[in-house]
């Protein structure tokens, strides 16, 4: 359906040439006859001219073509074959596809224009804005919405990576690009709805997108995903894995390194793994009938099909890089750059691949790019939200992934904050303020900084927020104050990283407008307890914790390095990770000390006078976090391995009070009554006092939480 936004209809080529079938061939080839005149004009009832109406293509199938130059489309039997559109050079097509209904084919012209065309030849093209243009800006993926009146676009600058979602709404009188996404690292996926698609980033968040708000996007699930695709099942499955440090920036993909496929419903529940495979380098492009999926790997244009690994689709008669499945489940039709093939796909089991030649014979000769439509069956799995019991924390919480600020509240997770720029350096867990009034967030500073200088910005509850200037060049340590008016932030003074080796660093105090409260004082890392503020700092060459009001020292790293409970000689040692209770009883950090040979890691607690109370060996110990109610201390050991497990840990008894296998620890409910366990199945609340615990919403770890109000 294109509405207004068609140019005048003129003359319509066609030619009722059915396709040749060869006796004893293996294929099918459309005519190459000259097309026949166009249709004769007829008189209207007002007397003016206008075209015969085109006869209307099959209900069950059509294709679509470029041969010679020119857009054909017919029957799937060939039938009813006219010309609907041309091109000056074939090199300029791209993403030739069919509207969802039947009722028109889009491509996209040089990357820089949209052409939507319809059945009976009348054409709409909309150019990319001159402005994006200007910045390197192409058309790299584009979907039809299921009620063909939108098409959703993937613009991307190859230069950088930043690509973003747009949108054409093809009803209106002049159809122009409406820019939903501005994270500057999304990818356009299969449509779910009218309104919303499965998007994802190229740092690896998954999520469905609404197109009736900027930014309106909702997580399926908290973990590192890439490829999403809707399965025939109506389940969004997408793969689970560790996504590259690096990636060609002019792909409009992200592959990812041993990962396998995970399903859920659209809201994220239901949440289940669907292969035991692990591959690496790999993106999904669809769900086969039996079960198996269609990918590609890496860079490679070639398609196949995953069992235990990749195994490319057979390319005697070229090689495969897209398949559309007819109803029935048993036929396919695949693409490559020189024809159409049909795929037998009852016969794609054999193995090895060089058995399945013949499920693949060749259907159509082309030119080039083509498409072939079937009715579609849009099934949708819409999943169990909101359907968690009661007596769960309710507040908001919040948390990054993929770079971006998200916000959990009533099992949803939505964007909060995107990312200035696509950055890949790690920043800070957010904080919420102890009065749940602000969110303290470290981004990246900009563009023309340093991709390791942060900045401090603060986020009220009505989702404005305050960059703080004078915190350029934070680094990864800040602390609220107990009534949440003011915030400590460890700040390089030279303005350039606060998390480079030669940093000069500082603390500085803000209030919640990001004006400076206080005098900064001399700090590498800060905590601020009901009891003052404690400082971790260098004074003549040796790490200590101080506090700011009397500048006395209440903790040194010789005197924990000399502790007989660290065991073995110790020939250096280093003190990072200040991190204090919030009531000042107790505090921690981690100590790093070496023989010579090896090294090893432990959390040290310790109280308000320096004692150290207990020692945690903590090679494979990371996201720790103190309980803002009870001395509970929450971490997570061996992150990422086969052993991971989330730890609850009294620091009273000294003792383990519980351990979650295969589980990220995520962090504290607002009154510490509550734990956050993560998992891929999502993430879920356990009671401080034991009990089973409740699925909350999509994983996510760490993260902060704040009070309902």
């Amino acid at each position: 359906m294109i509405g207004h936004a068609m140019l005048s209809r003129g003359l319509i080529p066609y030619a009722a040439v059915a396709l040749l079938i060869a006796a004893g061939s293996s294929y099918a080839a459309v005519s190459t006859a000259r097309p026949a005149e166009p249709l004769a004009p007829v008189a209207t009832a007002s007397g003016t001219l206008a075209p015969r109406a085109a006869p209307e293509l099959s209900k069950t199938g059509r294709l679509a073509f470029w041969r010679e130059n020119k857009l054909w489309v017919s029957s799937l039997d060939g039938s009813l074959r006219r010309s609907v559109t041309s091109t000056p050079d074939m090199r300029r097509v791209s993403l030739t596809r069919w509207a969802l209904d039947g009722s028109a084919v889009a491509f996209v012209d040089a990357g820089l224009s949209l052409a939507v065309v319809t059945t009976d030849g009348a054409r709409a093209d909309v150019d990319v804005p001159i402005e994006l243009r200007n910045a390197g800006y192409r058309i790299a993926d584009m979907r039809w919405s299921p009620d063909a009146k939108r098409i959703a676009a993937t613009l991307l600058r190859p230069g950088d990576g930043r690509s973003d979602a747009f949108l054409v709404d093809l009803t209106v009188e002049r159809p122009a690009w409406k820019r939903l996404t501005t994270l500057e690292d999304l990818f356009v996926g299969d449509w779910v709805s009218a309104d919303e698609l499965l998007v994802s980033t190229a740092l690896g968040a998954v999520g469905v997108l609404s197109t009736r708000s900027t930014n309106a996007m909702r997580l399926i699930s908290g973990v590192q995903g890439v490829s999403p695709i809707l399965g025939p099942d109506g389940r969004v499955h997408f793969l689970v894995g560790r996504l590259p440090s690096s990636r060609d920036p002019s792909l409009a993909w992200v592959t990812a390194s041993r990962s396998s496929v995970w399903s859920a419903a659209l809201d994220g529940t239901d949440a289940r793994r669907e292969a035991t495979w692990e591959l690496s380098d790999v993106r999904l492009d669809a769900r086969l009938p039996d079960g198996r999926y269609l990918a590609h790997r890496g860079t490679s244009s070639s398609q196949g099909t995953v069992s235990e690994d990749l195994e490319l689709l057979p390319t005697d008669a070229g090689v495969i890089e897209r398949v559309r499945f007819a109803p029935d489940g048993r036929i396919a039709y695949g693409f490559t750059p020189e024809r159409v093939v049909r795929i037998d796909l009852t016969k794609l089991t054999a193995k090895p691949p060089v058995a399945q030649t013949a499920a693949v014979s060749v259907f159509l000769e082309t030119g080039g790019e083509a498409d072939v439509w079937f009715p579609p069956k849009l099934l949708i799995a819409p999943g169990t939200e909101g359907s968690s019991a009661g007596g769960v924390p309710t507040g908001p919480a919040a948390f990054t992934l993929g770079g971006h600020v998200w916000r959990l509240e009533g099992g949803r997770s939505s964007l909060l904050r995107p990312a200035p720029i696509l950055r890949q350096s790690q920043t800070a867990v957010p904080r919420w303020s102890p009065s749940g009034d602000h969110l303290a967030v470290l981004e990246q500073a900009g563009s023309l900084m340093s991709s390791t200088a942060f900045v401090l910005v603060l986020i009220p509850r009505s989702g404005d927020h305050v960059r703080v200037g004078l915190s350029q060049a934070a680094a990864r340590s800040f602390a609220w104050s107990p009534d949440g008016k003011e915030i400590a932030v460890v700040v390089d003074r030279r303005g350039v990283s606060g998390i480079a080796s030669d940093a000069q660093l500082e603390v500085r105090f803000f209030d919640t407008a990001g004006r400076a409260s206080r005098p900064a004082v001399p700090g590498n890392e800060v905590a601020w307890t009901a009891k003052g503020i404690l400082v971790l700092r260098e004074v003549n060459g040796v790490t200590q914790v101080q506090r700011v009001d009397d500048a006395k020292t209440v903790l040194t790293r010789d005197r924990l390095a000399a502790d007989p409970r660290i065991g073995g000689p110790v020939v250096s040692a280093t003190m990072t990770g200040l991190e204090a209770a919030r009531d000042g009883t107790l505090a921690s950090v981690q100590l790093r000390v070496s023989d010579g040979a090896t090294s090893r890691l432990w959390s040290v607690v310790f109280d308000a006078g320096g004692t150290a109370r207990h020692f945690v060996r903590a090679d494979a110990l990371s996201q720790q976090q103190w309980s803002p109610l009870e001395p509970l201390l929450g971490y997570t050991l061996d992150i990422r391995a086969p052993a991971e497990r989330a730890v609850v840990h009294s620091v009273e008894s000294g003792q383990v009070v519980a351990v979650h296998d295969g589980a990220q620890f995520a962090g504290w409910s607002a009154d510490g009554r509550w734990y956050y366990v993560s998992r891929v199945t999502g993430l879920f609340a356990h009671p401080v006092g034991g009990g089973s615990g409740v699925r909350v919403g999509p994983a996510a770890a760490p993260l902060t939480a704040a009070a309902a109000r």
